[in-house]
């Protein structure tokens, strides 16, 4: 039999296996995305000699190789082989960002920038074909009961690893710098996550596959595309996803900037500031797995997507308009609400589309879903910077005065109370298409919803229990820098309301309402 031939059904040690094998898979491919993209994608292009609009159009293959999953889906829903679809694929793409890499040394004088471009844009278009496979075996590999826990405990693995190598790679490029030039100090990176992608697509091959489900729809390929359309429900998530990329991107790709030229602090604090919220996501990636297993996803995004809004609106006032006292505090604030926010939808924006797509129907569903987020995104960024281009110059403020003799008119104490200018209009307009993305959200019907705030009441509950547990403030502190694995007090959910929470006893010695059930562990 060959390695790439599905099986009919899957043994407990087979699954098993195959989680394990995703979990790696997990990582190195996450520490290739980190290492690719970011501040390393146009660091290395820049060091090429490329203009601003070919580093724009960079910043933009991602999204709009999302694209591709349209052909994708055709693709994997007439071969039926996703194994060996998302190695083939994933292959082919590390090999172009090989190829890429290796720009600096080896590309003709003057076609370094157009070599390197091509290359990454096959690399990102090879990835969504690999990655439109990978997620409909996913789908079918992963226990839906389990599968928030599951994917949070491979999402907090790769943050961890994440939060290392942003940091060692940031501070290296200095010194290979030195060693080399800035080109090849760049190529280094790029080689260092071609490695750990290329490992990553082979290891899929050691996984196993379930045979992949017959469409049940019975219509033809148009009539699969369609259906996710079609479908009341999941055209909810899909306008969701839709409203929630371009929020997310558009705001996204300005933090940055926002910092390193309004603020005018150094790149070291960016990355201090970055390593800060992802620190903060491997706690929350376990809770939110937690909660979204016992309830759903819509119960965790209900309360991490208003927590990315408040994080767009405090923005504008960490400048009033300058940087002030109160600005560093402010940007420590916004990142640790970042890293708990960003955890909660990384997971479950997802996590959503995975649970409504019906089985036998999951290629199409979950394309369409990336489709429409990849369109956004793409769109996003660039009326972002037509934003932040028009209002550069203009300037919105408010003023607080104080006068102790109000005839005299000079004589005034003076607060400022808001100033937006530039990019503050950038996140005021993302704050906007978030609160329409929030509302989309409340109309998402799935099984096990509650209400925002019994997610958030078992929030704090888990978090004050995790700080200063029974065993003394030492031990809660140094669960706090742990992997959570004993978050949520796992008991049967009471029945005398929709939103009321299970609760464990309280009284030494009697029992709680159920014994704990196991999460699943990779």
């Amino acid at each position: 039999m060959a390695w790439y031939t599905p099986t009919d059904s899957l043994s407990e040690a087979d699954q098993q296996k195959g989680l394990k094998v995703l979990f790696y898979e997990s990582l190195s491919s996450h520490a290739m995305t980190l290492l690719v993209t970011g501040a390393f994608l146009p660091g290395m292009a820049l060091a090429l000699g490329a203009s601003n609009f070919i580093i724009g159009l960079l910043a933009s293959f991602a999204p709009i190789a999302q694209m591709a999953q349209i052909p994708a889906i055709l693709i994997v829903e007439k071969v039926g082989l996703r194994k060996l679809l998302t190695v083939a694929f994933g292959l082919f793409s590390r090999l172009a960002l090989v190829a890429a890499a290796l720009v600096p040394f080896f590309a003709p004088e003057g076609s370094a920038v157009f070599l390197f471009t091509l290359f990454m844009v096959i690399f990102f278009i090879g990835g969504s074909f690999a990655g439109c496979s990978r997620a409909s075996l996913i789908k079918d590999l992963v226990p839906e009961k389990q599968r928030g826990s599951i994917l949070a405990s491979r999402l907090a693995a790769a943050t961890a690893l994440g939060a290392v190598l942003s940091v060692a790679a940031g501070f290296s490029i200095d010194g290979l710098t030195k060693l080399l030039n800035e080109p090849a100090a760049y190529a280094v990176i790029f080689l260092v996550a071609a490695a750990c992608g290329l490992f990553g697509a082979a290891s899929v091959a050691w996984m196993p596959e379930p045979r992949m489900p017959k469409r049940t729809d019975g219509g033809g390929w148009i009539s699969s595309l369609a259906r996710p359309v079609k479908d009341p429900n999941f055209r909810r998530v899909l306008i969701f996803s839709a409203a929630w990329s371009f929020t997310v991107i558009m705001s996204g790709a300005f933090f940055t900037v926002y910092m390193l030229k309004r603020i005018g602090i150094p790149m070291s604090w960016v990355i201090l500031l970055a390593v800060l919220s992802q620190v903060t996501n491997i706690y929350f990636f376990r809770l939110w797995g937690r909660i979204s297993d016992r309830f759903s996803n819509k119960s965790v995004l209900a309360v991490s997507v208003p927590l990315f809004i408040v994080l767009l609106l405090l923005y504008p006032f960490t400048t009033m308009p300058e940087r002030y006292a109160l600005t560093v505090p402010l940007l420590i604030l916004i990142h640790l609400i970042g890293g708990i926010s960003t955890a909660g939808f990384n997971l479950c924006a997802s996590n959503i589309a995975l649970r409504l797509a019906p089985h036998g129907n999951a290629t199409a569903y979950l394309g369409a879903n990336a489709f429409v987020s990849g369109l956004a995104a793409t769109i996003a960024p660039i009326l972002g910077g037509a934003i932040a281009g028009f209002f550069e110059i203009k300037e919105v403020s408010i003023d607080l005065f104080y006068r102790a003799d109000a005839s005299k008119v000079d004589e005034a104490f003076t607060i400022s109370a808001l100033s937006f200018r530039g990019i503050d209009f950038v996140f005021f307009a993302a704050a906007l298409t978030g609160f329409y993305a929030w509302h989309r959200l409340s109309l998402i019907e799935e099984e096990g919803t509650v209400s925002e705030s019994a997610v958030r009441e078992e929030v704090m509950s888990s978090v004050r229990t995790s700080i200063f547990s029974t065993s003394g403030l030492s031990m809660g502190m140094r669960r706090m820098t742990a992997f959570p694995y004993e978050m949520l007090r796992k008991s049967a959910r009471r029945k005398k309301g929709k939103d009321e929470l299970p609760r464990t006893s309280d009284e030494p010695g009697k029992p709680p309402d159920d014994p704990p059930a196991e999460a699943g562990a990779i």
